[in-house]
């Protein structure tokens, strides 16, 4: 089993090898990007974790819904989205996730070993021409706080 920094690094190789080849693409070549990181912290009621507060450089609350999950190979596949409210009423990102995770011991997934994509698909305030991805790894859905790290781009200004 790799760790939890492992499985993240491999996540964020892969989505830099998969945006490099996007960047041949002329929508991608006149942006600015920076980095984003921190921790998603679940607020559980009950058994279900789908809110929080997103920690880092993205400062606020977020909510996540799993829309569809089913067996694919060794793990699962899920789709899901996220709303993220940044603090001081700075906007709002909300992204499309696709996901993995492990088989349990059962053959179900097990939901403390997850990796998410979320693509960001609508932005408002400080965010709103942006475009981007963020990575999500480890057991947010069961109550953990979780890793994320991203890019977040905007097309350059002109001037």
């Amino acid at each position: 089993m790799r760790s939890l920094p492992t499985t993240l690094l491999l996540a964020l190789a892969a989505l830099g090898f998969a945006t490099g080849a996007a960047a041949d693409d002329n929508k991608y070549r006149n942006l600015e990007c920076k980095a984003v990181r921190g921790m998603l912290v679940p607020e559980c009621n009950g058994t279900i974790c789908n809110q929080g507060r997103v920690t880092g450089d993205l400062q606020g609350r977020f909510a996540s819904r799993i829309t569809s999950i089913y067996p694919a190979g060794s793990g699962w596949l899920f789709t899901a989205w996220t709303r993220i409210d940044l603090d001081a009423r700075k906007g709002r990102l909300e992204t499309i996730d696709e996901g993995t995770s492990a088989r349990d011991a059962q053959g179900g997934p097990d939901q403390s070993q997850v990796m998410q994509i979320l693509t960001l698909d609508q932005a408002t305030g400080q965010y709103q021409d942006y475009v981007g991805t963020i990575v999500l790894t480890g057991a947010h859905i069961v109550g953990k706080p979780a890793p994320y790290a991203g890019r977040l781009c905007r097309p350059m200004a002109h001037g």
